[in-house]
């Protein structure tokens, strides 16, 4: 730059021409072609391999979150199955003192349903159960329950078998009434 034009310029923007002159002399290639592929790709690398490694965390953390909300999802449906069917077997060894057994039936949707089998498609688990009189293991009861799971047949049963026990319960009332 000619120094008749510095002189003329205030003094701020003459450090502003000093310092775009300066930074000229802090690129090597300013007056070249341009910079070497290696500076390019060790530019490349320093910036491109973090912001790839972020987003590569980023991922895999969110997948394995997922993951284990799915497992744990799953264990806590096994756990309440579990605990379902536990409360249903202690439940029906209360209410038949001598014991009983039970038999669940799954249809599918290409079976063909048995002849007193509810209406409707939504019922396809059928559980015969039977109620046992004496330590001989002799049958007093047999009835059969449908449902559209099997956690619902086990409590159909329990209701079934409660319902039976209330009855029952009644006829012994009514048996033992006084006369007048």
């Amino acid at each position: 730059m000619p120094t008749r034009y510095l002189d003329r310029v205030t003094p701020n923007a003459r450090r502003a021409v000093y310092l775009s002159q300066g930074s000229a002399a802090l690129l090597p290639w300013h007056h070249g072609s341009g910079p070497p592929a290696a500076t390019i790709l060790l530019i490349a690398v320093v910036v491109f391999v973090p912001v790839l490694a972020a987003v590569l965390i980023v991922g895999l953390a969110g997948w394995s979150r997922a993951m284990l909300r799915r497992r744990r999802q799953r264990t806590a449906q096994l756990t309440a199955a579990n605990q379902m069917e536990n409360r249903a077997r202690a439940l029906m060894s209360e209410l038949c003192p001598h014991g009983w057994r039970a038999q669940i039936t799954l249809f599918g949707a290409d079976d063909e349903l048995p002849a007193n089998a509810p209406p409707g498609e939504r019922r396809r688990v059928a559980l015969d159960w039977a109620e046992l009189d004496d330590e001989l293991g002799h049958i007093a009861v047999v009835r059969r329950v449908w449902a559209a799971t099997i956690a619902e047949a086990l409590d159909e049963m329990v209701v079934d078998r409660r319902m039976d026990e209330t009855l029952e319960q009644i006829e012994r009332g009514v048996s033992t009434w006084p006369e007048s």
